[in-house]
């Protein structure tokens, strides 16, 4: 596999320099150089880009040990990106995220999970085009870093029941805050951590609070009173999603 990776990059790198060679014959008058200087430049720098690819895994150790990283906004991500925070994380959120010029995005996520809501989750990383960047299979460092591979985002992606806004979440000092929606519900939790980074509990629900269970027959309201019995249903979600895997 490697080899045939080497010798990939070998030929793109001989067929850039055949065009090259081609495009400089096809220049008749030496005042025209000057002229298609850029697009020369162009040859040889995608050239480089070509000999110097990198492996996912070269590449999310290079973003990781940048030291040019700039911070960014959600909004600043591609559309790809963006596209994957959406559909693979559904219930996580955005947190903050780094930009490593011209080698890709470092982006860190909280999850909205109602047992560990506001906790840190899954790091995840996208190159420049905003293609997602994973670990090879295996590797253990993945799982200390909190970089799980698609089937552990597909897990995320198997809801039960849903949160019923607004709601009301009562954050360690003491301070309670209503949230009309998702939005003002990530919003909350991301200005507090902000404000509190060396702070490890967690905020939690105002009890009671109305869910929406999803089934085949539709979906369900109920009435949650306790953190009891919050974390009974989410254990009954859990045996749900393992029977339809198993």
């Amino acid at each position: 596999m490697f080899l045939m990776k080497k010798l990939t990059l070998k030929f793109s790198l001989i067929a850039h320099i055949q065009y090259f060679i081609i495009f400089i014959k096809n220049i008749k008058m030496k005042n025209s150089l000057l002229k298609y200087l850029p697009f020369i430049f162009l040859f040889i720098f995608s050239a480089c880009e070509v000999e110097n690819e990198m492996t996912d895994d070269e590449l999310i150790e290079a973003i990781i040990n940048s030291n040019e990283k700039v911070q960014i906004l959600e909004t600043d991500l591609p559309i790809d990106a963006k596209n994957t925070l959406i559909n693979d994380m559904p219930d996580d959120f955005f947190d903050n995220g780094n930009l490593a010029p011209q080698l890709g995005y470092e982006v860190k996520m909280r999850t909205l999970d109602f047992l560990f809501m506001g906790e840190k989750s899954d790091d995840l990383y996208f190159d420049i085009s905003g293609r997602e960047l994973e670990r090879s299979k295996g590797d253990d460092k993945k799982r200390d870093d909190g970089k799980g591979d698609k089937d552990d985002k597909k897990d995320k992606k198997k809801n039960c029941f849903y949160l019923k806004y607004p709601v009301s979440l009562e954050f360690p000092d003491g301070s309670i805050v209503e949230v009309a929606d998702r939005k003002e519900h990530c919003e909350s939790l991301k200005k507090w951590h902000k404000e509190n980074p060396t702070v490890k509990d967690r905020a939690k629900f105002v009890f009671p609070i109305d869910i929406y269970w999803a089934s085949k027959d539709g979906k369900q309201e109920y009435t949650i009173s306790s953190h009891e019995e919050l974390r009974e249903l989410h254990q009954k979600c859990k045996e749900s999603n393992d029977k339809k895997r198993n």
